[in-house]
């Protein structure tokens, strides 16, 4: 017979602290990934539209173009006019995204991601990055 100090491996207790991590990291990863894969597709959406939209476009007619192509695109969870500020700024247009996602986690628990940031058509148009 061995004493205890001999015995080496994982415990009973070890495996199931082990599938409890890696089902968790799971759980976690089903929930955000959406989450961000859209807020990737935002983000292109919107420097595709000020590329292609003239310096002195409205703001009203780049947030219906931008509705349309959230509509192309399937993203319909997401209101334009809800997360973006427009404006017309040293003779290009910004736009600012702020906006907030909620999934549910476990019972009432609740994840929540916040995405910023703030796209000047000017840089995106000359090739330098905004941030």
């Amino acid at each position: 017979m061995q004493s205890l100090v001999a015995q080496r491996g994982v415990s009973y207790w070890g495996i199931m602290a082990l599938i409890m991590f890696v089902a968790f990291g799971i759980k976690l990863f089903v929930a955000l990934f959406p989450t961000y894969t859209d807020d990737v597709l935002v983000n292109k959406v919107v420097t595709e539209r000020l590329t292609t939209a003239s310096l002195d476009a409205s703001p009203a007619v780049l947030e219906k173009e931008l509705a349309q192509q959230f509509n192309m695109n399937s993203l319909t969870t997401l209101n334009p006019r809800e997360i973006f500020v427009i404006t017309n700024r040293n003779g290009g247009n910004q736009v600012v995204k702020k906006y907030e996602v909620r999934k549910p986690l476990i019972a009432n628990i609740d994840l929540v991601v916040r995405f910023e940031k703030t796209f000047d058509q000017r840089a995106i148009k000359s090739g330098t990055p905004s941030d």
